[in-house]
């Protein structure tokens, strides 16, 4: 009567025993952010590893790439500009030639990334002479990698996703680089004459030509009597900055005020339409006693 019993016993724990491998290869086969973005974990569309939002940014970063491109390669000229991406960028006599070959190796590592890219979306074959070509230009693998609608969908797009991140803060620091210093006017010693340039709240500066140590506002003072004497027109706000910097108490209020007195006269307009005075003109005018 027991023997029945002592036999369907192994039986039930088989039967536990495969169900339980079976729900265990179920669950490693199942992949773990279904139906969610790989990079930020919000929800996505059926099929696709990346949101809406990730994969904007993703695509931004590949479309932008020709322009800062073309941005980076302005810095392999002797007259290159520092702030290229900026509206108002600072325009330098010449970029450091350390600068020059950082930008090479950046220049290197963006079409390698781009190359990796094309070759992960496209699988070429592993015979390279098969279609006589390895890999289109960089320009080119920019443009067809993120015209591919298989980006969105590749299982490792977070990684991928992350390294052009890192890529994209490094150029635009390189291309947007602020400007830190600014031309403050020559240095004083009659033997040298060179342009100095200072930070903005520098207190004193070292030529680097002659290693004289000047005062910013000895260096001014002299820009200052430099331009008096020639008769070097400004518009009302650099009139203003060079003079406060001088010492002075002047805005640009007070020379426009002038103006319309009839105490001073434009002396023509620049590029953008905005009048230029005689910086003499102004400084003339606040030596007066009577025009404060």
């Amino acid at each position: 009567m027991n023997e029945p019993a002592n036999e369907s016993q192994p039986t039930t724990t088989s039967i536990n025993t495969v169900t339980t491998t079976a729900m265990t290869n179920t669950n490693q086969t199942t992949p773990a952010l279904v139906g969610m973005c790989r990079v930020c974990c919000r929800g996505c569309a059926a099929g696709d590893t990346l949101c809406a939002d990730c994969d904007g940014r993703l695509h931004g970063w590949l479309r932008g790439y020709p322009e800062w491109i073309g941005a980076l390669r302005e810095f392999l000229d002797s007259t290159a500009h520092y702030g290229g991406h900026q509206p108002g960028r600072v325009n330098l006599a010449s970029a450091p030639t350390p600068v020059r070959l950082s930008v090479l190796d950046h220049l290197q590592e963006i079409e390698d990334m781009a190359v990796a890219l094309w070759r992960r979306l496209y699988a070429p074959s592993a015979m390279p002479w098969v279609d006589g070509r390895l890999h289109p230009t960089v320009l080119e693998c920019l443009r067809v990698c993120a015209d591919c609608p298989r980006l969105r969908r590749l299982p490792d797009i977070d990684l991928i996703w992350h390294d052009w991140e890192s890529l994209t803060r490094r150029t635009l620091g390189i291309i947007d680089v602020p400007p830190s210093k600014h031309g403050i006017g020559r240095c004083p010693n009659p033997l040298c004459g060179v342009e100095l340039s200072a930070p903005i709240d520098a207190v004193e500066v070292t030529c680097p030509l002659c290693g004289s140590v000047w005062r910013v506002v000895d260096v001014r003072l002299g820009f200052l009597r430099e331009c008096v004497a020639s008769g070097r027109t400004f518009t009302a706000g650099e009139c203003a900055e060079l003079l406060r910097e001088c010492g002075f108490r002047c805005n640009t209020n007070t020379i426009r005020s002038w103006r319309h007195r009839g105490r001073i006269q434009p002396a023509g307009k620049n590029e953008k339409g905005q009048p230029l005075y005689r910086l003499a003109d102004v400084h003339g005018q606040i030596m007066r006693r009577d025009s404060i």
